[in-house]
């Protein structure tokens, strides 16, 4: 992780640059350019909406309709980070070949700037949900924890995206099973309910979904009103040092090996 910290220092000019490039290239060629990073939050949270409000009509009883929309957006936008991040992360490697032995650019940099990059749109969407927070009447000093919190869910991202970028180039099929991985994932996290509300065979399973802590966590700072408790912050801390630091580990050890199935 030193190393990797180092690398940034030295190399923060170029890693910025070139975020930027790669922002810009997602949207290259499209007529509405980077309005796609504004308009495809927008869409999706008002997809969403009328879904919950208009289709589904199902919601806990202690919520208006226009909360519970607020309660699914708040889980949704973040597991959306989630999936954009490995997905750009896990590719990132195969997808720049080019570089991967650069002694001007290191590796390391590659699926990181890949993640930073895929965040430019749910972090607009994640403040339209702040935004929203604020005119439905709740606003509150816990959205001031949100940052952190997606912070937080960054460090694990960032650290699967490191392996699942190795395995990648060892595994072409990583790519494709993703797609199902996120499928599963997005039943499986308390999106749109809650661990408690599901049957209690199943709460030990939706426990060991990394990503309920922090959905949860985002669920209590935007709608709950209140700062995630310490054993929350505690879980959140743990999975996502475990996952930066065997990244970066298992990156900085296998790479060189790895780097010739490129």
């Amino acid at each position: 992780m030193l190393n990797v910290i180092t690398m940034v220092r030295r190399h923060w000019r170029v890693f910025i640059r070139t975020t930027a490039n790669e922002i810009r290239s997602r949207y290259a060629g499209s007529l509405l350019g980077l309005f796609w990073m504004v308009l495809a939050p927008l869409l999706l949270l008002t997809i969403y909406s009328v879904i919950y409000l208009a289709v589904f009509r199902v919601r806990p009883a202690d919520m208006t309709p226009e909360h519970y929309v607020l309660y699914v957006l708040s889980g949704l936008v973040p597991f959306l980070a989630f999936a954009d991040g490995i997905a750009a992360g896990s590719a990132s490697l195969t997808t720049n070949r080019a570089i991967l032995l650069s002694t001007v650019f290191p590796a390391e940099l590659v699926p990181l700037r890949a993640v930073m990059a895929s965040q430019a749109s749910s972090v607009i969407a994640m403040s339209l949900c702040i935004a929203a927070a604020f005119a439905l009447g709740l606003g509150s000093l816990a959205l001031a924890a949100v940052p952190l919190v997606w912070f937080l869910l960054l460090l694990f991202i960032i650290g699967v995206a490191w392996v699942l970028s190795l395995g990648s180039l060892l595994v072409k099929d990583v790519q494709q099973a993703l797609g199902f991985v996120n499928m599963l994932l997005l039943v499986a996290s308390p999106i749109a309910y809650t661990v408690e509300s599901a049957p209690p065979e199943l709460r030990l399973w939706l426990r060991l979904n990394p990503l309920a802590h922090y959905i949860e966590a985002m669920h209590d700072c935007i709608v709950g009103g209140r700062f995630p408790d310490p054993e929350q912050w505690a879980v959140m801390l743990a999975i996502s040092a475990v996952a930066l630091v065997f990244g970066a580990w298992l990156f900085a050890r296998a790479k060189r090996v790895l780097f010739d199935y490129a």
